[in-house]
């Protein structure tokens, strides 16, 4: 349960962002996230708590540009960047020039190339199978565009919104309770852009967790999330 005074679960104003709680982000799926399936419990209480719920569903193409097989001699986690564009051997499903278009486009102009995941139609794109997704008032598909990557549940890594956060907003929410994998990339971004939007945000460390739990990185989320003006729930955050 929720112990920030700022949130109150049955209040029609507030809403409970479930961020792709998805399969292949949990042991056992291509991109698993470390400890991703001990959240799942927790995250179901408070859907049984809160009044308006949001889904979040990572839903990429065969072939999508943040695929690591999408680029020659790329393995997963390794960085695409403008440097890779001089390079005469780099091979690509993409032409140099969409890829330096995107690339321009996003932040620190580079991406982070990931193993095939979230695949609409495969077992690993669907929730798991614990959570209450009947109870969820929208499941927003993001990750569509197939040159074209989506940390955050309200902008597309290129600035293009999602448009959550005029659906809240016709709903009358100001305040979101922010949950989900994985803590330094999709809930991060998703509670970073929903404070530059406006919203009061609470970000819950015990019901997420990092792709990378270095205590560097956690730091730095941290300080980024706080400067953004996200309440950030540290007291009970995962070792």
């Amino acid at each position: 349960m929720p112990q920030n005074p700022l949130m109150n679960p049955e209040s029609l104003s507030a809403a409970l962002i479930v961020v792709d709680q998805q399969i292949d982000f949990q042991p056992g799926g291509t991109l698993p996230v470390p400890g991703g399936d001990q959240i799942v419990e927790g995250i179901c209480e408070l859907m049984h708590k809160f009044k308006t719920i949001v889904l979040s569903q990572d839903s990429h193409p065969y072939g999508h540009i943040s695929f690591a097989s999408s680029h020659k001699g790329k393995k997963p986690y390794d960085i695409l960047s403008l440097d890779d564009l001089n390079n005469s051997n780099f091979e690509s499903l993409f032409s140099k020039d969409c890829l330096k278009n995107y690339l321009l486009s996003i932040p620190l102009h580079q991406q982070v190339l990931w193993p095939d995941h979230c695949v609409p139609g495969t077992v690993g794109w669907g929730f798991d199978p614990r959570l209450p997704v009947d109870k969820a008032d929208l499941i927003l598909r993001k990750g569509k565009r197939l040159d074209c990557d989506s940390y955050s549940a309200f902008q597309e890594n290129d600035g293009r919104s999602t448009g959550l956060a005029g659906y809240l907003r016709e709903k009358s929410i100001n305040t979101l309770y922010v949950v989900g994998l994985a803590g330094d990339y999709c809930v991060n971004w998703s509670a970073h852009d929903a404070a530059l939007l406006g919203f009061e945000v609470i970000y819950d460390f015990s019901l997420t967790r990092f792709v990378d739990s270095d205590p560097v990185n956690t730091k730095q989320i941290i300080q980024r999330l706080k400067k953004s003006g996200v309440h950030v729930e540290e007291d009970t955050s995962p070792a």
